[in-house]
């Protein structure tokens, strides 16, 4: 099957609906890697382990227990925020990131912290250090999803979209005063 088809099916069955096609695309390239799909003569693409002589319909259990099994393997880890099916789970952003992890974290010693000087090369550093956990996350989750056929525009993609569906934002603080300062 043509590529086209393969993202129909993706979106009829296994995807959900906020997908865009650029994602897909990415999406099935990360598929080819996986193993799943297998790129075969014209431009076509099959799935690994169903024979051709299945129909469309007879074709859905198949992958999505090939979607299941592998989504629960170490290589497979983004695949549950791409399927739809309520089985998976969507795993947190710190176990995505505990492969890798786990080495550095003993090479992180704690600096003290810098008075504050409103110079703009240390409202740079404030900033940077402030986005270093997600740039560190982008380029762990990145490298892992890269391969043969998925680039790092690809792997990018997939990335924010992931990062997207965490909802892993801080919670808010509740405000309370510091200090008052009474006039008389």
């Amino acid at each position: 099957m043509k590529t086209l088809d393969w993202i129909a099916i993706l979106k009829e069955h296994f995807t959900p609906d906020d997908l865009e096609d650029e994602i897909l695309y990415a999406l099935l390239n990360h598929l080819i890697d996986l193993g799943l799909l297998v790129p075969s003569e014209n431009d076509s693409l099959r799935w690994q382990g169903v024979d051709n002589d299945l129909k469309g319909e007879e074709r859905i259990p198949v992958m999505q227990t090939d979607l299941l099994r592998v989504s629960q393997s170490e290589s497979g880890f983004a695949l549950p925020f791409f399927l739809r099916l309520e089985i998976v789970q969507l795993p947190t952003l710190e176990s995505l990131l505990e492969v890798e992890g786990k080495k550095e974290r003993s090479k992180i010693i704690p600096q003290p912290e810098r008075s504050s000087d409103l110079s703009n090369l240390q409202i740079v550093k404030k900033v940077g250090r402030q986005l270093e956990p997600f740039l560190k996350a982008e380029s762990t989750i990145v490298s892992r999803l890269m391969g043969e056929h998925t680039t790092k525009a690809d792997a990018r993609q997939l990335f924010h979209y992931i990062f997207g569906k965490m909802g892993s934002k801080a919670q808010p603080r509740k405000w309370e005063q510091l200090s008052r300062k009474r006039h008389r």
